[in-house]
């Protein structure tokens, strides 16, 4: 991040970190996000967490958030490198993200920094998301290949069939943090199906 002198560190997600992180006003969402996350790197700038990137969930999905007065200053890029980093050196073979398709910035970011999107889904009505994955090792293909599935139509089918099933299970699941997930639609998720 260009003129701040920022301290990058790398901690465990437990009950102390949450606490910092709440005292430092990062969003109730993302703080949900990062209670279930395994670690996370923060970005410190004078004794003030000013951004929190984290991975957790069975599909290992990430999640970043730089405080809004940092933000658009590089941070987020920041963030997001040093959480690669770290998953690299953790043994990670693949990272997932969800990315909002009107987050026009996180989609340039996530693309910049070698993610590749294998699906969109069509949740709900203004609920669209992009669900990408960086390739760490070799290993990282097998889940590449599976997230290939749900860029067919057939896949889409399945995939709305198992959201309205575990519901309540699927945001554990890929470590989701919205407030309220709506009740999903399996006709508007195959109807609005769109191959990537």
């Amino acid at each position: 991040m260009r003129n701040f002198r920022l301290e990058m560190r790398v901690v465990k997600a437990d009950d102390d970190i949450i606490r910092e992180l709440e005292h430092n006003k990062i969003s109730k969402e993302m703080i949900h996000f990062f209670k279930t996350s395994k670690w996370l790197v923060l970005a410190d700038l004078e004794n003030e967490i000013i951004g929190a990137a984290g991975i957790g969930g069975s599909f290992n999905v990430a999640g970043v958030e730089a405080k809004k007065e940092y933000q658009g200053k590089g941070l987020g890029v920041l963030l997001q490198k040093n959480m690669i980093e770290e998953a690299k050196e953790k043994g990670y073979s693949y990272i997932t993200g969800l990315i909002d398709v009107k987050n026009n910035e996180s989609i340039k970011l996530h693309k910049k920094l070698g993610f590749k999107t294998m699906f969109q889904i069509n949740y709900a009505e203004n609920i669209t998301q992009n669900i990408v994955i960086l390739i760490l090792k070799p290993r990282g293909k097998i889940m590449e290949c599976f997230l290939k599935i749900f860029n067919t139509k057939i896949g889409m089918i399945i995939l709305a069939y198992l959201l309205k099933t575990l519901k309540s299970f699927f945001p554990r699941l890929v470590n989701l943090n919205e407030k309220e997930l709506p009740n999903p639609s399996i006709n508007y998720i195959i109807k609005n199906f769109k191959k990537i």
